[in-house]
């Protein structure tokens, strides 16, 4: 009973200076260091702190057992609708480590020590400290702000051969079509609840004119032409509104062109190849905006990169073949 008690405790604790950020917008960030390395070692803090000793009796007890209260807050904020599942997905590790290194400090502090025979001494905290540990992040979140905010460029390319030639390819790039027959396989961005490309319609080819690239979900983005060649190259500009974004698509701290990730520009360069291949080659150019750019980067290396690969793959479904 006292184990989950202090599971209970730990978690709810969590939620009300989620609550708390998520109310300051502007003040307290979410997207923080102290939001989401700090506030998660005081929650594996006070988890393990609240533990009866005979509960916790090793380092690693202590590392892993907060992991139940990180899930605990997963389950409960999602339910909630406070967060979403892509955004907790990549969240989560950095959560669950720190959670587990502030239960780990907890326990070197609080142990008994090797002369104390009775294990009953373990050391319970006092008004006072609770106090410090409630305050403590929002203090300290209100100080980093925005301030710690870092924008970053990157740059993704992937290609697909296909045994086409780039005239034809060039029509399937530039003509109005209805995607809905064609079904990617699983990916790593549906599985994180990314909507599939549905449609895509082409007003002009000329420098100005719009593309529209429809989703799922009522997802879509305005892309301008900015520069093509025919049959050889089309560059997008990407106009992103996240303010047309509906709230069940994206999570508010992923949103594209969103405070923290947008993305800037595609590119679609076609290389004439011998024997009647064309190698297609689509790069896109984001930026991402964290004080952690170093893990955000790694997640969106990966979901940019599936989702590239997802649009090659549909316009080669259209192709005779793929090699």
């Amino acid at each position: 009973m006292k184990f989950l008690l202090a599971v209970t405790l730990a978690a709810v604790y969590g939620l009300l200076i989620r609550l708390l950020f998520g109310s300051a917008n502007g003040l307290l960030e979410i997207m923080s260091v102290t939001f989401l390395f700090l506030v998660p070692s005081l929650i594996g803090f006070l988890t393990v702190i609240l533990m009866p000793a005979r509960k916790i009796t090793s380092g690693t007890a202590a590392f892993f057992t907060p992991w139940l209260t990180s899930s605990v807050l997963l389950v409960v904020t999602i339910l909630l609708n406070m967060e979403g599942t892509i955004c907790w997905l990549m969240a989560f590790p950095i959560f669950a480590v720190a959670a587990g290194a502030g239960g780990v400090l907890a326990y070197w502090l609080r142990k008994p020590k090797p002369k104390d025979l009775n294990a009953n001494n373990w050391q319970r905290p006092n008004t006072l400290q609770v106090s410090l540990v409630f305050v403590v992040p929002l203090l300290l979140g209100a100080v980093e702000g925005e301030k710690a905010l870092a924008p970053k460029q990157m740059v993704i390319e992937r290609a697909v051969i296909i045994n086409a030639p780039a005239a034809d390819i060039w029509k399937k790039l530039i003509s109005n079509k209805h995607l809905g027959q064609h079904t990617n396989k699983t990916s790593f961005s549906t599985l994180l609840g990314f909507p599939k490309h549905v449609s895509t319609t082409l007003d002009t080819l000329l420098v100005g004119g719009t593309r529209m690239a429809y989703y799922e979900k009522g997802l879509y983005f305005k892309e301008t032409v900015t520069q093509y060649q025919p049959e050889r190259l089309l560059v997008l500009r990407v106009d992103a509104n996240p303010n047309a974004t509906p709230a069940a698509v994206m999570d508010e701290h992923i949103l594209i062109g969103g405070k923290h990730l947008d993305i800037l520009e595609d590119v679609y360069d076609l290389r004439p190849l011998p024997g009647g291949r064309t190698r297609l080659a689509l790069s896109s150019r984001f930026y991402i905006n964290t004080p952690f750019n170093w893990y955000a980067g790694i997640w969106a290396h990966y979901l940019m990169t599936d989702i590239l690969e997802g649009e090659l793959n549909l316009i080669a479904e259209q192709a005779p073949t793929t090699l």
